[in-house]
């Protein structure tokens, strides 16, 4: 909740071999939202994490509530 309210950002699981340019393409394909930035990591159990930051016309916590994450 954190991220989403002070970092207008969303938190998915995505495939290890996605990139970050895949994950963004793909965000804004399913939600219809812009993406402003990606940041990636992959956790030591091996799922990879994508921190997506929606662009500033949009808010984090109402597509959070539209796509079920909350």
């Amino acid at each position: 909740m954190k991220k989403i309210e002070d970092n207008n950002t969303l938190v998915f699981i995505v495939d290890v071999k996605a990139n970050k340019h895949q994950i963004k393409q793909a965000v804004k394909k399913l939600y219809d939202i812009d993406v402003a930035k990606v940041n990636t990591l992959i956790r030591p159990d091996g799922e990879k994490k994508a921190y997506v930051q929606l662009a500033p016309d949009y808010d984090a916590l109402d597509v959070a509530n539209k796509i079920g994450i909350i």
